[in-house]
């Protein structure tokens, strides 16, 4: 009990880490004059409070650790639906981690950097829920969209600008002749993503329901690579 216990502690202990690092507000540098502040869509406190909760409620569980759906997507037991990997406070603070970083990258710094930003913000949230059993197909198409960002900034990249400092983040600018290019690869990647993970929910309606709610901030993000 006791060795379950620190175990607990520990994972505890490194979702916090990782959640403080993803939701850290940068320090404005090439900033946008005149951008809106945007709050985020939920409380800080409260989101990371619960992210916390439900990996320390996890961690506790005797259930197996192991997938309980097949590589068909097909359920193996009715009460997948009601699996207890599923939660609507990882779900929710998943959507944070998307929807205040999109924001942030809006508001602080130029178009030709918000790619690299976007890349980095959807790697932080595939980061939280990698290592969840049911999350696993959702933090593979968060991961590979992100990558896909990466491969684009990188075919695109101004190699003579310097990079945007954000805190302790920096980013890659994409040439302002190759802008418009960028962005329709980009938004093909984030429609692609967005179909990919509506689709791997398989049969489950609970699935459906938390993928669904990450799908529509993925696409939410479209918004941010067009102002």
């Amino acid at each position: 009990m006791f060795g379950n216990r620190f175990c607990a502690g520990v994972a505890v202990a490194v979702l916090a880490g990782q959640v403080v690092t993803a939701a850290s507000v940068p320090a404005y540098a090439v900033a946008v004059p005149g951008a809106q502040s945007l709050a985020p869509a939920d409380p800080l406190g409260s989101v990371l409070e619960e992210l916390l909760l439900a990996q320390y409620s996890s961690s506790m569980s005797s259930e197996p650790s192991g997938p309980s759906y097949d590589v068909d997507r097909q359920e193996r037991d009715p009460k997948l639906s009601a699996s207890y990997d599923l939660d609507e406070r990882v779900t929710r603070g998943v959507i944070w981690i998307i929807q205040n970083g999109s924001n942030e990258c809006r508001n602080s710094i130029r178009p030709e950097y918000r790619f690299d930003c976007l890349r980095n913000v959807l790697g932080r949230a595939a980061s939280t829920i990698e290592n969840r059993p049911n999350y696993r197909d959702a933090a593979r198409e968060l991961r590979s969209l992100s990558r896909k960002l990466d491969g684009i900034v990188s075919k695109y990249q101004d190699r003579s600008a310097p990079r945007a400092a954000v805190g302790q983040r920096t980013y890659r600018a994409v040439s302002t002749a190759n802008l418009e290019q960028a962005r329709r690869e980009a938004s093909e990647a984030i429609d692609e993503s967005v179909t990919k993970l509506l689709r791997s929910a398989g049969n489950s309606e609970k699935r459906k329901t938390h993928y669904s709610q990450i799908a529509t901030a993925v696409g939410s993000t479209k918004r941010l690579l067009r102002s």
